[in-house]
């Protein structure tokens, strides 16, 4: 189906928004069989002011007839012309597979048959990526989730509005320029065939991300992290590549950029200068009977000492893990190291849990303390998993620490260390260096 100009036998009163219509050249299924005008008129009214734009093709996608309907028309008095619509995810998805451009899809969730999330999961398979703006009844709650659900599979999204819809707000969401998205999310397999099978472990380095304590500012440490410098894309964070990696290479990959980040870590030590360092696990290397014995030989071989060394685990790899994984994390605390689980507030494990794992650092997002819609739920649970690391002796680490402000907001919340680009980014081993060359010339001097 080509785009066409559906505005054409439409016409607005401004003043009251009603809608009248002259000869159309729309075929008779488009229109609904009993137009309701007192529903048109909810949803059509506009400002005076129009804002035009011919450029963009819209795809709406709703199996309400009378609802696409009101939102052909709407897009048209905003001056969206180059529009098509379908009745059902299926539908939509074979229209697109016949187009060369599309830039937007306005998307109901709740559908008979294809619903809107299966349609997007669908869609960010394809060759087309267009932006997408959630317009549903659902709850708010769920139009966000979704919307999440859309952008991690790499989707640019607009936004979401509920019904019935404001005309000045659906063009103000279609104006939105949608947030840029990472080349490697927009080719899902890219990285993996880029890969060839193979992990050139060249490509791959050790960057450190400081740690400080909020009540002083004084650094305590860093985390060790991966990136990866990729021919193309640049320099890559390990969320875009890590998943498409082979548990195999997941493994090498780590455990190379571990042994960086600990053989630097003993330079600084012959310095005079000791540091706590944080290594994330990967899923694979928790459920590796061996894991004890490698982190053992690590600290041997690296001179660290037990209590200078934290190892970081996802609670999302973590939740289903086997028995092997919970009995790695007993031995790995027998020996002295710290035990981080990287959690969101939300998901985090009950108190019961938690205090049957042997984990002795909760690590946190920041961005849960900041004003959203959503803030008052997001801060609840954030002070609660606070209260509950609290109560069981824990010690809470910040992760990306945005200002002044959100450091002494979670400083009263009882958190303790923090790291984000506010106070230092994550750096390269020659930029790390430079950046502590204060510190070792206080201790040296």
């Amino acid at each position: 189906m080509q785009f066409g100009n559906l505005w054409g036998p439409w016409h607005s009163d401004n003043i009251s928004g009603k809608i009248r219509h002259t000869e159309s050249r729309l075929p008779t299924s488009f229109l609904p069989q009993q137009p309701d005008n007192r529903f048109l008129e909810i949803h059509l009214s506009i400002p005076n002011t129009i804002v035009m734009n011919q450029q963009q093709s819209i795809l709406v996608l709703d199996d309400n007839p009378a609802q696409r309907m009101a939102m052909l028309l709407q897009l048209g008095m905003l001056g969206y012309h180059n529009t098509c619509e379908a009745a059902n995810g299926a539908a939509a998805l074979a229209q697109i597979d016949r187009l060369e451009q599309l830039d937007v899809v306005i998307c109901d969730i709740r559908m008979s048959q294809m619903d809107g999330i299966e349609f997007l999961r669908r869609l960010a398979a394809h060759r087309l990526r267009p932006a997408i703006l959630i317009c549903s009844a659902v709850e708010e709650s769920l139009r966000r989730s979704v919307l999440f659900l859309a952008a991690q599979s790499g989707l640019p999204v607009l936004g979401d509005i509920g019904k019935p819809i404001p005309t000045p707000l659906l063009g103000k969401l279609l104006q939105r320029q949608p947030p840029a998205v990472s080349p490697a999310a927009l080719q899902p397999t890219e990285l993996h065939d880029a890969l060839g099978g193979h992990v050139f472990l060249g490509d791959f380095s050790a960057y450190y991300q400081p740690q400080y304590a909020l009540h002083t500012l004084d650094m305590t440490g860093f985390e060790i992290q991966c990136r990866w410098q990729h021919p193309l894309h640049g320099l890559l964070s390990p969320a875009l590549f890590m998943p498409q990696l082979s548990a195999d290479q997941r493994y090498t990959v780590n455990r190379h950029i571990t042994e960086q980040g600990l053989r630097f870590i003993s330079t600084l030590q012959r310095r005079d200068l000791t540091l706590n360092v944080s290594v994330p696990l990967a899923d694979v290397q928790l459920q590796s009977a061996g894991l004890p014995d490698m982190v053992q030989d690590y600290l041997e071989r690296y001179r660290l000492s037990p209590a200078s060394l934290s190892l970081e685990v996802n609670a999302a790899d973590f939740a289903e893990a086997p028995l092997v994984t919970m009995e790695n994390l007993v031995r790995l605390r027998l020996t002295g190291c710290h035990l981080t689980l990287q959690a969101d507030p939300a998901n985090l494990p009950s108190l019961q849990r938690l205090h049957e794992l042997p984990f002795d650092q909760l690590k946190l997002d920041a961005r849960h303390t900041r004003p959203s819609r959503d803030h008052e739920d997001c801060r609840a649970a954030m002070t609660a998993a606070i209260a509950s690391a609290a109560s069981l002796g824990i010690q809470v680490i910040i992760d990306g620490v945005h200002n002044w402000q959100e450091n002494q907001v979670l400083l009263h919340l009882g958190c303790q260390l923090g790291s984000g680009d506010w106070y230092a980014e994550a750096m390269d081993e020659q930029a790390f260096s430079q950046w502590i060359q204060p510190a070792l010339r206080q201790r040296l001097g």
